[in-house]
């Protein structure tokens, strides 16, 4: 098993037939696409596209079940916002009241669009942290000879999130061996438990600061002064070259954004208007 950014990938992947640039490539196009998608079932699609690569990369799917409590909650906050904490909308058509507050049809609609929105601009995330390293984001940022400090904060960045899930599980499993158990408590209890592991997690974050700054200085690395413009030798790069199915998927990434905006902006579809999910949605308040 290779050690990723957010887990592990078997020795023997597809995804390791392709270049970092392309998965960076990948990550920053695809990652847009729900911006100009409104119907829902299009962006849920897309979703579905990305945990499909992720299975057929060899992903270990088990590791998405984590995910599950940071989707509902997020819905839960998002719908909350658009509903009860939306205002008060004359203009709208008022479904039913909640506690006094109009819920109206059209928070409703808006915010399971935001939601679909998001969704598969986490999947896209998660799917580059679960099949790239630290090495590979250096090697995508340095192929478009990006700054050495930008290239460092970036993986660093990625780096920390791999690290504060690994630091959480650790918290967790120590917490079982002292004959912890949350089994059986109530939602309330567990959230108020994870609110507290932000503690110890914030301890190491800083903790892990301070390693990662003396093992720069130790090392010679300076960001600013005469250090920092010393030209840094790209030998990481001699052991990744571009081959021709990299430029082939460059190619389509980038043709299927310029055929999604084509769709969209040019024959209107993939918008609310003509969307299965609006047309169910106001059908059930007719």
């Amino acid at each position: 098993m290779n050690k990723t950014l957010l887990g592990y990938v078997p020795n023997e992947s597809p995804i390791y037939a392709v270049h970092p640039f392309v998965k960076l490539f990948f990550l920053l196009i695809v990652s847009l696409f729900p911006l100009f998608i409104s119907a829902p079932e299009w962006n849920l699609g897309l979703m579905a596209a990305i945990i499909l690569i992720m299975w057929y990369s060899r992903v270990n799917m088990s590791a998405l079940k984590i995910y599950v409590p940071v989707a509902i909650s997020m819905g839960s906050i998002i719908l909350l916002s658009y509903t009860v904490l939306g205002g008060i909308h004359p203009e709208y058509k008022v479904l039913f009241p909640v506690f006094g507050f109009p819920i109206y049809y059209e928070r409703i609609r808006d915010a399971v669009v935001v939601y679909f929105r998001i969704l598969p601009m986490i999947f896209t995330m998660v799917l580059f942290l679960s099949t790239s390293r630290e090495r590979d984001v250096i090697v995508a940022m340095r192929s478009i000879k990006a700054p050495f400090v930008v290239t460092y904060v970036f993986a660093m960045a990625l780096r920390s999130a791999g690290m504060v899930l690994e630091d959480f599980q650790i918290v967790r499993q120590a917490e079982q061996a002292r004959g912890f158990d949350t089994t059986g408590k109530g939602l309330v209890y567990k959230i108020r438990k994870y609110v507290m592991y932000m503690i110890p997690l914030f301890a190491l974050s800083l903790r892990r600061s301070e390693e990662f700054t003396n093992a720069l200085v130790a090392r010679g690395y300076a960001f600013t002064g005469e250090a920092a413009k010393v030209k840094r030798a790209d030998y990481i790069l001699t052991h990744y070259t571009f081959k021709t199915l990299d430029v082939v998927l460059v190619a389509v990434i980038g043709l299927l954004f310029v055929l999604l905006l084509v769709m969209r902006y040019g024959f209107g579809w993939m918008g609310l208007e003509d969307s299965l999910f609006n047309l169910w949605l106001r059908g059930l308040v007719s």
